[in-house]
């Protein structure tokens, strides 16, 4: 099964469970029911995005769009991961609510419903971490050839936090179902979104840092001076997606021919290579070309 027909089975899955959880929350008078649906529509949508980027990801480049839709799964990441970030302070402030206002709830739903939860955003959120994982093809073996989808990442990381969530329901039932100790879905609640926050924080940082073309790619400046070993300047290093790392730079040299110049370029574009560089763009020019110093970024 492909990746978009496992997510449009994941979507499918998930609206029935928002839809269980918002009539047995209102059978049972559960806030935490309802809450936990109306959180789950906002991943729905956040599926939906994913969808939508792995759609663009898989167009072709035009002369209009030379690099195609590569930021498409960095942009879904951000957005995913902004919308989770804001979702889960919200549920936090209304975590806090509750716990200085508890209101008397009937736990027997908020048990049944929320294993079925547990169970079905556990699936969703295993269903995705499975897929997540980009397989490097038959020519590029590096070390840096494996790396999670990050669009795919932030849906799985929504699914995660349903599940967690869900689970925290189900032990605030049997809590209350026992003990009648209402504000302890609050505590579940405040838990588990702070574990979530801990886990989306690198994906919303690593997304935004590769919008804003900033270097991610595991290589220092002393390791690519080491592979270069010669003078170079204006140096672009950028990630606009998980499976493509980019670098092109102006190389400096002096009375070469074209063999020569292609032997040592070649040379560095194999070194390269085994950092993870699959789009490389090297351009030979004379010493005249390094007014403003070599070995620089800009």
């Amino acid at each position: 099964m492909s990746k978009e027909k496992k997510i449009l089975l994941i979507i499918m899955f998930n609206l029935i469970i928002i839809f269980g959880e918002i009539g047995f929350g209102l059978m049972s008078n559960s806030f935490a029911l309802i809450a936990d649906a109306l959180h789950n529509i906002g991943d729905i949508i956040a599926i939906i995005i994913t969808y939508i980027a792995l759609q663009l990801g898989r167009k072709k480049a035009t002369f209009k769009y030379t690099f195609g839709f590569l930021k498409a799964e960095m942009m879904a990441g951000f957005i995913n991961s902004m919308f989770l970030f804001l979702t889960i302070l919200y549920m936090i402030y209304e975590a806090i609510n509750r716990f200085f206002n508890p209101e008397t709830i009937e736990p027997t739903y908020m048990i049944i419903v929320g294993i079925v939860a547990t169970i079905a955003n556990g699936i969703s959120a295993y269903i995705l971490n499975s897929i997540s994982i980009n397989r490097c093809d038959g020519h590029n073996h590096s070390r840096h050839s494996h790396e999670k989808d990050i669009n795919i990442k932030s849906a799985y990381l929504h699914m995660l936090n349903d599940a967690l969530i869900s689970v925290g329901v189900v032990i605030a039932g049997i809590f209350i179902y026992y003990f009648k100790i209402y504000y302890i879905d609050s505590i579940f609640t405040i838990i588990f979104s702070l574990y979530i926050l801990k886990h989306s924080y690198p994906l919303l940082k690593k997304s935004f840092l590769s919008l804003m073309d900033i270097n991610i790619i595991d290589i220092s400046k002393e390791q690519l001076d080491k592979i270069i070993n010669i003078d170079y300047h204006d140096l672009h290093i950028y990630k606009p997606s998980s499976n493509h790392n980019f670098i092109s730079f102006h190389l400096v040299l002096e009375d070469l021919n074209l063999k020569e110049i292609e032997k040592i370029t070649d040379k560095i574009k194999y070194r390269l290579k085994d950092f993870g560089f699959n789009h490389i763009l090297i351009q030979t020019e004379s010493k005249k070309s390094c007014i403003g110093g070599c070995n620089v970024s800009m």
